[in-house]
């Protein structure tokens, strides 16, 4: 199955089904590694140091 997308110029463009969704995951997952990134340097760690685990 494929989309096909007009621009302003009349100009076409198909994509995919696949490829639209892997290309929307993709945006949401870097997204989310971004978001994660952000939570860890404002607790203060530095870059590329692990997070602490619990050990019982």
């Amino acid at each position: 199955m494929t989309i096909v997308k007009k621009n302003k110029q009349g100009e076409t463009r198909e994509l995919l089904l696949k490829e639209y969704f892997l290309n929307a995951y993709l945006i949401a997952m870097l997204k989310r590694v971004g978001e994660e990134t952000g939570k860890i340097r404002r607790r203060g760690q530095a870059v590329g140091e692990p997070a602490p685990v619990r050990v019982r």
